[in-house]
């Protein structure tokens, strides 16, 4: 097998990124929810972890006097530790994220965004 010079390496690794941001500015990404009443999340067994099934997580985040330093992460009923919880996140490793939060029974709507500067941070 023939060894690849360094130059031939550096253009199979500029056509790869040439072809990546080509994919990205063709690609309309819509943001897939699992419908309410169907599971968000399923174990992969392989992985030995929990995965969201779609792209939206609706989750509650719970904190009781005991474990104020360790929240609680409810999905679907089923509570996650944040180790579980981040673990999750990580199968979208290098994607970005946003993180809206709504009043606990509203978790399945988009709230009305405002782009402002806090009036007090106090």
């Amino acid at each position: 097998m023939a060894q690849l010079t360094d130059a031939e390496i550096l253009e199979i690794w500029n056509e790869g990124l040439a072809a990546t941001e080509e994919h990205r500015a063709e690609y309309e990404y819509a943001a897939e929810e699992i419908p309410l009443g169907k599971p968000p999340v399923r174990y992969f067994e392989k992985g030995d972890q929990w995965v969201p099934r779609g792209d939206v997580i609706r989750a509650v985040v719970m904190t009781t006097p005991e474990d104020s330093d360790d929240p609680c992460i409810t999905i679907d009923e089923r509570d996650f530790t944040p180790r579980e919880f981040t673990r999750m996140l990580g199968t979208f490793g290098g994607w970005g994220t946003r993180i809206e939060f709504v009043p606990n029974d509203e978790s399945h709507e988009r709230p009305e965004g405002v782009v402002r500067e806090p009036e007090d941070e106090g």
